[in-house]
C-alpha cells in the first residue's frame, strides 16, 4: 500500500469517533468506524463504480452464538457511468442460501441438514435520505428518492444483519471456524450494457465487481482470531471478553475473511511482502512445505507475468465443501480435505498454483465471471500447469492437443457443474496450450504481461483479450479465434 493510504488510515483511526454504530439485541457495544474519507489510487475508468473513487466502510460485530454477522457499510463513490441513474444494484451473496432448492452448496456441506440463511436490512439510505429497496435472488435493487446526476458524489448508508449457516462452504460455519467469503452487500457495474447484474447459480462464481479501497472494523470475542484481505492496521480490546481488530486494503477486489479459534499459523518475509498460512491446529502436518511452496508461486507468476502487487499474501485451510480452493484478493481459501492423509499431493500443488493465479487473473485484472467465466479459470489452470512443469510435477506433452470448445457462452447457458468445468476451465486452458502452439510459450507470456500492464484494476473482456493477442502476434489470428468463439459444441 501507498504511504498516502496508510498515514490517512492512522491519522483517521487517532482523530476520529464513531462515525456510526450498531446496537444489536445482544449487545450495547458501539461499532465505531473511524475510517478516512478520502483516498487516491490507480487513476479512474469509465465505468461504475470507478477504482480510486470508492470505499466501503463497514463496522461488523459476530455474535458467535447465533452466527450473526450485525453490519453497517457506508459507501462512497461517485457516478462516473456518464448517465443519469434511477437506481442502484448490489450483490447480496448471502441470500443465495434461503432455501434447499436455491442454495449453491451441495448437499454434503449441511453437515447438520439444511438450514435457511440470508441477509436483512433495517435500514438504507442514499446521499442521507431513505429509499425503498427490491430484492430478487441474489440481487438488492435501491430505489431512489432523487435521480443521481453524472458525476455527482454517492454515500451509501446500511444497516444489516447476515445470518451464517451452519455449512462447510465458502460462506458459512463449522468447527469453530467462520468463513465469509461475501458476506456484505457489494455494489454492481454498470458500464455501456447497463448494469451487470448477479445471478444465483448451482455452479461457478457469480460476481462482476471493481476494484475499491476497504476499511473494515469487526468486533469479535476474545477466544477467537480474524484473517483477511488487507492488513491490520488497529487492534482495540474492550473489557467485556470482547476487541476491535481494523484491516484496510487498498484497490482490491472484493474483501474475504475468516474468523476462527485454535488455529496455528507461520508466516515469512519473501521478496517485500508478507506470506502467512493459517491451518486448523488439529490438523496434524508440517505447514512449512505450504509456505515455501506458496512463495515459489507467488515468485513464478511475478516472474513471468508481473509482480504481485499487494504488501502481504494469505492462504487460509478451511472447512469447506464443493470448491477445492477460493479465491479473494491477497488471501485464498483450501479446503482442509487437501491435507488429510492419503490426499493426492500433486491435485494439492495443482490447487494451491490455481488459486494464487488468480491474484492475477480475476484479482488485478478483472473480469465478468458470470458472462465470460473462461477468462480468468482458463489462465489459473493454464498458469497453474506451468507451474507444475517448471518443478517437474507435470508435463505439456499431450496437454496441447485439444478439442476446441465455444467459450462465449456464460454461466447460464451450462447445463452442469461438469459442463462448467468442461468449457470454463479445460476448455480456457486448452486454449492457452493451443495458443502456445501458434505463437510459442514466450510470446504468450509477453501477450499476459502486456493484457496485465493494459487492464491493470480493470474488468476485461475476451475482446479486450483477443485484441492484445493480435498486436502480439503480428499475424491474423482469426482462424484460430473461431475454433474457439464459434465453435457449435452442438455437433459433438
Amino acid at each position: 500500500m501507498g504511504k498516502k493510504f496508510w498515514l490517512i488510515i492512522i491519522t483517521a483511526l487517532i482523530i476520529c469517533s464513531a462515525y456510526f454504530f450498531w446496537t444489536g439485541n445482544k449487545t450495547n457495544t458501539e461499532l465505531a468506524a473511524t475510517l478516512p474519507d478520502n483516498i487516491e489510487t490507480e487513476p479512474s475508468i469509465s465505468s461504475f463504480p470507478a477504482p480510486g473513487k470508492t470505499l466501503y466502510r463497514m463496522s461488523l460485530y459476530l455474535d458467535t452464538n447465533t452466527r450473526t454477522v450485525y453490519g453497517t457499510t457506508v459507501l462512497t463513490t461517485e457516478n462516473t457511468s456518464g448517465q443519469v441513474l434511477s437506481e442502484l444494484c448490489f450483490t447480496i451473496y448471502a441470500d443465495a442460501f434461503r432455501t434447499a432448492a436455491t442454495t449453491p452448496a451441495p448437499t454434503s456441506a449441511y453437515y447438520a441438514g439444511f438450514e435457511s440463511a440470508g441477509i436483512e436490512f433495517d435500514e438504507i439510505m442514499v446521499n442521507f435520505k431513505s429509499v425503498d429497496y427490491i430484492k430478487e435472488g441474489v440481487t438488492l435493487q435501491l430505489v431512489l428518492a432523487e435521480e443521481l446526476l453524472p458525476g455527482q458524489d454517492i454515500t451509501v448508508e446500511m444497516k444489516w444483519r447476515a445470518q451464517v449457516p451452519r455449512l462447510s462452504y465458502r460462506y458459512g460455519y463449522k468447527d469453530g471456524v467462520f468463513v465469509l467469503g461475501h458476506v456484505y452487500p457489494v455494489l454492481n457495474v454498470y458500464d455501456d450494457h447497463g448494469w451487470r447484474t448477479s445471478y444465483n447459480s448451482s455452479f461457478g462464481d457469480p460476481f462482476c465487481h471493481h476494484c475499491a479501497d476497504y476499511v473494515v472494523r469487526l468486533n469479535i470475542p476474545e477466544t477467537y482470531s480474524m484473517v483477511s484481505t488487507g492488513n491490520v492496521v488497529e487492534t482495540i480490546a474492550e473489557d467485556n471478553g470482547r476487541y476491535f481488530v481494523t484491516s484496510a486494503a487498498e484497490n482490491v477486489r472484493d474483501f474475504g475473511m475468516v474468523v476462527y479459534s485454535q488455529y496455528q499459523n507461520i508466516e515469512q518475509e519473501a521478496q517485500g511482502r508478507t506470506v502467512s498460512i493459517y491451518v486448523p491446529a488439529r490438523v496434524d502436518t508440517d505447514i512449512t512445505p505450504l509456505l515455501k511452496e506458496t512463495i515459489d508461486i507467488l515468485e513464478f507468476f511475478s516472474c513471468k507475468w508481473g509482480s504481485y502487487h499487494y504488501p502481504s499474501f494469505k492462504v487460509v485451510v478451511v472447512p469447506m465443501k464443493g470448491f477445492h480452493g477460493m479465491e479473494y484478493s491477497g488471501i485464498v481459501f483450501l479446503s482442509e480435505d487437501l491435507l488429510k492423509p492419503g490426499a493426492d499431493e500433486q491435485y494439492t500443488h495443482f490447487i494451491l498454483a490455481h488459486e494464487i493465479a488468480h491474484q492475477w487473473w480475476y484479482g488485478i485484472v478483472g473480469n465478468d465471471q458470470i458472462r465470460e467465466p473462461w477468462l480468468d479459470e482458463g489462465l489459473a489452470n493454464w498458469g497453474a500447469y506451468r507451474y507444475l512443469c517448471s518443478k517437474g510435477l507435470a508435463t505439456s506433452n499431450g496437454k496441447q492437443v485439444t478439442t476446441p470448445t465455444n467459450l462465449s457462452r456464460e454461466l447460464n447457458d451450462m447445463h452442469s457443474r461438469n459442463d462448467y468445468y468442461s468449457t470454463a476451465y479445460t476448455g480456457g486452458e486448452s486454449f492457452w496450450w493451443g495458443l502456445e502452439q501458434e505463437l510459442g510459450e514466450e510470446k504468450v507470456m509477453q501477450v499476459l504481461r502486456r493484457y496485465l500492464a493494459n487492464y491493470r484494476f480493470q474488468i476485461a473482456t475476451s475482446e479486450d483479450l483477443l485484441q492484445v493477442i493480435r498486436q502480439e502476434a503480428h499475424r491474423d489470428m482469426q482462424d484460430y479465434f473461431a475454433d474457439w468463439f464459434e465453435h457449435d459444441n452442438s455437433l459433438e
